[in-house]
């Protein structure tokens, strides 16, 4: 005996919504397959809901495609390169012996590694920079001398430039998060009025037997699914 599942997609979700609606509306004659109340309340939350899945999509889409865009990336290479570039010459200095290990507490890096912080995400780079750039500060304030090629101030300059378009990302991350926070919320809701009406179009046609009820289901979008080594008809 084949069963039916709730769709577990916002498309799905749609889509099934779409299907029962627009075969209701597109019959010849009227045939109550589902009441008017409830063909009502399905048309509203399916205009709440594809409206809130649109803004979604189109919201994710936009953050994506400006993390991509040219301007953000270039930034975000230089921003890593300087900061790596500057912590690797400091490195030299360590092992050549003009400045101590301890000094890379200073920018919150493990005194017995050589290695470079991890720069692996946006944000990584971010904190890294941040880190370098107080931690030289607060170095040479203490009397220690400063490194050139490249100075502190050339990584700063790159660091702030990254980090406006940073903090503009990050913007659209939020406006991403809360486009689907509203879906998240919503899916409960839609899913209750997919389930009423799937019940009412599978009550609609109880009269019919095997096959051809099923048949007549999924006209309105109903699923089924036939579990393994099941037979159909």
């Amino acid at each position: 005996m084949p069963y039916r599942r709730l769709p577990n997609t916002d498309k799905a979700r749609i889509r099934s919504l779409e299907t029962a609606i627009a075969k209701m509306r597109n019959n010849d004659y009227y045939a109550p397959v589902l009441p008017p109340e409830l063909l009502s309340k399905a048309e509203k939350k399916l205009v709440q809901f594809r409206d809130a899945v649109d803004r979604y999509v189109k919201s994710l889409e936009t953050q994506v495609n400006y993390s991509k865009s040219e301007p953000y990336q270039t930034r975000l290479k230089n921003a890593r390169m300087y900061v790596s570039h500057f912590l690797t010459v400091f490195n030299m200095c360590v092992k050549r012996g003009e400045m101590k290990a301890a000094d890379r507490d200073f920018y919150s890096i493990p005194q017995d590694s050589g290695e470079l912080p991890d720069m692996s995400s946006d944000i990584a780079v971010i904190r890294c920079c941040e880190n370098t750039i107080n931690g030289e500060k607060t170095r040479t304030a203490k009397g220690g001398i400063p490194i050139f090629n490249p100075t502190i101030a050339k990584v700063t300059v790159h660091y702030e430039l990254f980090k406006e378009l940073y903090d503009k990302q990050c913007e659209l991350r939020q406006l991403t998060d809360e486009a689907l926070l509203v879906v998240s919320l919503m899916r409960p809701q839609v899913d209750e009025v997919i389930l009423d009406v799937w019940n009412s179009i599978e009550n609609y046609f109880s009269d019919l037997s095997g096959e051809k009820r099923l048949k007549k289901c999924r006209e309105y979008g109903l699923i089924y699914y036939y579990r393994t080594g099941e037979k159909t008809d």
